[in-house]
């Protein structure tokens, strides 16, 4: 990569090209490794560089371009374990919440769908205003975590543990729902 020189002082294009060339074979293979497809390597990498971007513009990060290398693949590495993290997450509260409704038979499943989204409302509600106003940006409006960090004057990575957290006490809240009812 170039020598140690101030990061910012680089041509642009040809420090994302050799950020590219560099980092983006060694974040597939990382990836296919664990579990992962290429379309998620993509997602991840693009992803991570933006942050990384990002934080060397808003002078977060001050090193030279081949310590900026590694900042992307920390970044990128990082990014993959949450995704792996939050899909165990979910997909142990699916298994959880499916195991009650085997057998079930078909007919009952719209009633069953009204049921939860009720209970779920209702758990919704429970929640604090901050919560309340993140998981309804984040899964209802459909805004990034960048975005909602913006919005709500925090960093990208205290509003993914805050979501974290909220998510957290939103399934607290709706499993108590559920076996009161």
């Amino acid at each position: 990569m170039e020598s140690p020189t101030d990061i910012r002082n680089i041509n642009t294009e040809r420090l994302l090209t050799r950020v590219y060339i560099d980092n983006f074979g060694w974040l597939q293979q990382y990836i296919l490794k664990n579990s992962g497809t290429l379309e998620d390597a993509a997602d991840v990498f693009q992803d991570g560089v933006s942050a990384a971007w990002l934080n060397m513009r808003e002078g977060k990060f001050n090193g030279n371009a081949e310590q900026f290398n590694a900042y992307v693949r920390q970044i990128c590495k990082y990014k993959w374990i949450n995704t792996l993290r939050v899909a165990s997450f979910r997909k142990e509260w699916i298994e959880a919440d499916m195991g009650e409704y085997e057998g079930l038979a078909d007919d009952d499943g719209a009633a069953r769908s009204i049921r939860e989204s009720r209970l779920l409302r209702a758990a919704f509600a429970t929640l604090g205003e901050k919560c309340r106003e993140l998981l309804g940006r984040f899964y209802f409006k459909r805004q990034s975590l960048a975005q909602i960090a913006g919005l709500m004057n925090n960093t990208e990575e205290s509003i993914k543990t805050i979501k974290y957290r909220c998510m957290v006490r939103l399934r607290k809240a709706y499993l108590e729902k559920y076996e009161d009812e």
